[in-house]
């Protein structure tokens, strides 16, 4: 499958990330070898790879590929640092910082994988990505768009730059339990905030391997449909083979390279090579090298089900327990839920509220909103209102009434709206009377047309209310439009809002100003004419 066939079938993702990306954006990241190295040097004195190179020898006649042997030697040497670095902890010939004694016995802590830990912990990324971050940006959505991220990955740079947190288990957690499947990190190596739960010597992975099935159900039950990315590792990786191997007997599937992709860094490839390989265990998977990660994070990131994995999973836990906590107690009432709403549903529940969730979201069911509500989604740019629907809320209000409406008369074929035949009728109405801007300033007061391109001197002005705003709608293509923008924005729509709740005496005038203000602001922001 290509990277476009992926973006075609528009279909959230399974993301595996290795190590291989931590060593793309941290400083000094180690690789496994490296870590290995590090760790042994601190507690021995041989030769590093002079002692790899006799266990290599020795181990060589039990495994049959050298991706299994050289996994073998690394695992026993991980097992031989661990064992010697213990006894110099407990000789008290290293001290580690933050690590008592009672905590090591209590809580059976190793201190050579709580060493481990914190030389993962503290992590500062590269500079060439730090300074700038638009790649850093790109991985973000793209993660924000997987509907389930696996990572042998000790370190919390995943979980940290990701801006809506995602259920993370670590170990073996989540895979006997029934989870939501979207928005969920898996940690299958370990994390860092959990020392124990690193896996690292040969007892680790032979442990993790007797439960390997789970993660593989797990993985398979979510991969009918969802495509399954391998990113930070390489084609020879064990953790690639392994869940390949496992794909390809469990999920029975004759075309594999359909479902799974391995992106791999390529040096000074800007171009994206796309082929279909095969492993030496004869499955098949398509393969992507590249340097140009950028361009395949963007790709993946046009993918939209409608709603984002993490809106997806806070439904799927909303309705969940609205069900657990109130359906058998019979107290449930009904209300319409939009993806922003949850956290507060969720705390309503804990209060003990009935309600019952009709899932939905304003986008996509018409409820009136008030004036003032279509203003703060419109001015504010959050558009959470289909255009359609704003349309026809815009039709329905008085003829004398100016509406912002651009971006969405634009946004739309108004044509094949739904909309009623006086409804477009009047939109067009107002689209062509409405949003002129040289014919918004003829009629305002002559006396006002004094031209003054400095907006802070007109806003504090002794001038009132509504001929400080008809001012500046006369000056407002004078204006620095970034300032003008701000203002609409944080004064003038808060002040309407004000006013249109308490309705002073004067709310007639300033209504009017307000909103050919809000309709100029629609000129400058969204006329496509202009």
């Amino acid at each position: 499958m290509t990277l476009k066939d992926i973006e075609k079938n528009n279909v959230y993702p399974i993301v595996f990330i290795g190590s291989g990306i931590s060593k793309r954006y941290l400083k000094k990241f180690p690789s496994w070898m490296e870590l290995l190295e590090e760790f042994w040097n601190k507690v021995n004195a041989d030769d590093f790879y002079k002692h790899l190179g006799f266990l290599r020898n020795k181990l060589k006649k039990e495994y049959k590929t050298d991706e299994e042997l050289n996994f073998a030697v690394n695992t026993q040497v991980a097992t031989e640092i661990e064992e010697r670095f213990n006894n110099l902890y407990f000789d008290q010939e290293i001290i580690i910082k933050g690590l008592s004694s009672k905590d090591v016995y209590n809580k059976n802590i190793s201190p050579f994988k709580y060493a481990v830990a914190q030389r993962f912990k503290k992590y500062e990324i590269k500079d060439e990505y730090r300074d700038n971050n638009s790649e850093i940006d790109s991985f973000k959505k793209f993660l924000s768009n997987a509907k389930m991220i696996i990572t042998t990955n000790y370190d919390t740079f995943i979980e940290d730059i990701l801006p809506e947190k995602p259920i993370t288990y670590v170990g073996q957690n989540g895979f006997f339990q029934d989870t939501p499947g979207w928005s969920e990190l898996f940690k299958i190596h370990g994390s860092v905030n959990d020392p124990n739960s690193i896996i690292l010597n040969s007892k680790d992975f032979q442990d993790y391997d007797k439960h390997s099935v789970l993660i593989n159900a797990k993985i398979i039950a979510s991969m009918i449909d969802a495509p399954i990315l391998f990113l930070g590792y390489s084609l020879t990786d064990r953790n690639v083979t392994s869940l390949l191997s496992s794909f390809s007997s469990q999920a029975r599937i004759e075309d594999d390279f359909e479902r799974i992709t391995v992106i791999e860094y390529s040096k000074n490839t800007h171009n994206i090579v796309e082929g279909i390989e095969r492993n030496s265990k004869g499955i098949s998977y398509s393969s992507i090298e590249t340097d140009n990660f950028q361009k395949i994070y963007d790709s993946i990131s046009k993918i939209h089900e409608g709603l984002s994995p993490h809106e997806i999973m806070k439904f799927n836990m909303a309705i969940k327990k609205l069900i657990v906590t109130k359906g058998n107690a019979g107290a449930l009432d009904a209300v319409l839920i939009s993806p922003t709403d949850l956290d507060n549903v969720i705390d309503d529940i804990d209060k003990g509220k009935p309600i019952v969730a009709a899932l939905g979201n304003d986008k996509n069911i018409y409820i009136t909103p008030t004036p003032t509500d279509y203003l703060k989604d419109y001015i504010l740019e959050k558009f959470n209102i289909q255009p359609e629907n704003a349309l026809r809320f815009v039709a329905r209000q008085q003829i004398n009434g100016r509406y912002p409406l651009l971006h969405h008369y634009y946004n739309c074929n108004l044509e094949e709206t739904s909309l009623e035949p006086f409804e477009k009728e009047r939109i067009n109405k107002r689209f062509n009377t409405d949003f002129n801007l040289e014919k918004l300033k003829s009629g305002l007061n002559p006396s006002h047309q004094i031209k003054n391109s400095d907006m802070d001197n007109l806003i504090n002005s002794d001038l009132k209310l509504p001929k400080k705003i008809d001012e500046l709608v006369y000056n407002c293509d004078s204006f620095n439009f970034e300032e003008f923008d701000k203002y609409v924005k944080n004064s003038a729509l808060p002040e309407f809002i004000k006013e249109y709740k308490t309705r002073s005496k004067q709310y007639g005038s300033e209504k009017s100003s307000f909103r050919k203000l809000f309709v100029a602001w629609d000129i400058l922001k969204f006329d496509e004419k202009k």
